[in-house]
């Protein structure tokens, strides 16, 4: 972790600054901490390969006297699979090789790790809305400079769609150690990762971000009306700031993967100190597909929220926020274009052909509302499909790219 982030890092039980325990074991390199102890008033948290943890899970414990007898490795291990030092061990002997992917190391983890979730977000409904949704509250709010933070990141897929937006690298927090160890390493290089629990007070000083973001996750969160007040103190300050919370499961609504969702006016309520905007996530569903604009002036009624699967709030006071964005258009790649893993591709001649195939019933069951932008079938020239294989890319590959079936992916994605 870089030192600069003591400036916001605060203890989720006492409020307190954090500073590092000097007299205990650590890793210091210049202006980065790899390991070491932090202290407060009242706790100790273990800083492991970069990555602060700031909560009290047994696991975490664990880890930090790991580190106060100067077994960084073995802290390491213990948060990369809890319980499990088989997995843990395998993941760190794949992680010592560069050439390893996010694919390899995920299935390191084992099946519980919902590596399969992970691997296809990039062309998931969820992930289209959301990134749409971000990249238009985001790019209004931090135009001016600001940082943003993306709680209960996961691996960090959204992430990356910060970090050409904040100022400062942005911030992903999330309770899983290793989640937060993939985002840096493959996703979003420059974040700063931070592990945490969000049905406990997030460890950050008031008024830290201009943008907070929680996706894909609040359905499952016990404590709400908490998380809530904690994602709007971060973003309280004089500046604009802005709150989205995207993909949330709809009491009224069946879902293959239901958590504790509440009704819709049920996520409203939750706010106190910003007024939130809610919307039908289908609305914008249909906006990205018709290629924009994604229109946050639209009024949804009650009717059609209460009809609608999942939900997506915006809270911010900046009157732009509430207006029609335009939708980017890809126009090359940040990192590798590469086939959409939910494609099967077969040689036929000087043609490939393409089939879309769900890992199982259940993704289909879940994320079928893909088929809507995704094609069965697709054929792409052999040449384009030789140049792709070889890391180039032609208007052909660029039109898929804006089609879905190819994408932009992290470098050694799969």
């Amino acid at each position: 972790m870089r030192l600069s982030t003591l400036d916001i890092l605060r203890c989720p039980y006492c409020g307190g600054r954090l500073e590092l325990v000097e007299s205990l074991p650590h890793d210091q390199r210049g202006l980065s901490l790899v390991s070491g102890i932090l202290g407060c008033n009242c706790c100790t948290f273990p800083v492991v390969s970069a990555i602060p943890i700031m909560h009290l899970e047994p696991w975490a414990v664990a880890a930090r006297e790991a580190l106060e007898a100067d077994r960084a490795e073995e802290a390491e291990r213990i948060l990369l699979a809890p319980g499990e030092e088989r997995l843990g061990k395998r993941f760190q002997e794949l992680a010592a090789i560069p050439t390893s992917s996010y694919r390899e190391l995920v299935d390191a983890l084992g099946p519980a790790f919902e590596g399969g979730y992970f691997l296809y977000r990039f062309s998931d409904p969820t992930y289209v809305v959301a990134r749409a949704v971000i990249e238009a509250v985001a790019g209004t709010v931090l135009s001016g400079g600001g940082r943003a933070i993306d709680v209960c990141g996961g691996s960090g897929h959204l992430t990356r769609s910060l970090l050409g937006l904040s100022t400062k690298d942005p911030i992903i927090a999330d309770l899983y150690f290793a989640k937060l160890w993939l985002a840096r390493r493959f996703m979003a290089p420059t974040c700063e990762p931070v592990c945490c629990d969000a049905n406990e007070p997030l460890p950050f000083a008031r008024g830290s971000f201009d943008f907070a973001v929680c996706s894909d996750v609040f359905h499952y969160i016990w404590m709400k009306r908490q998380l809530v007040g904690e994602l709007a103190r971060l973003v309280e300050h004089s500046g604009p700031g802005a709150v989205v919370i995207s993909h949330m499961h709809n009491q009224r609504e069946w879902s293959p993967s239901f958590g504790q969702p509440l009704p819709p006016g049920g996520y409203r309520d939750l706010f106190e100190t910003l007024s939130p905007k809610l919307f039908a996530e289908s609305g914008f569903l249909a906006d990205v597909i018709a290629g924009g604009p994604l229109d946050l002036s639209r009024l949804d009624d009650d009717a059609t929220l209460d009809a609608d699967s999942a939900l997506t709030i915006v809270a911010s006071r900046h009157e732009e926020v509430f207006r029609a964005h335009p939708i980017a258009v890809p126009s090359g790649a940040d990192g590798e274009l590469r086939l959409n893993p939910l494609y099967a591709s077969e040689v036929d001649g000087d043609q490939v052909r393409l089939s879309l195939r769900f890992p199982s019933q259940e993704y289909e069951d879940e994320y079928g509302a893909c088929r809507r932008y995704l094609p069965d079938q697709a054929v792409m020239d052999r040449d384009v499909w030789d140049a792709l294989l070889r890391g180039q890319w032609s208007a052909e590959a660029l039109d898929l790219l804006r089609r879905r079936v190819v994408l932009d992916l992290p470098e050694r994605y799969y």
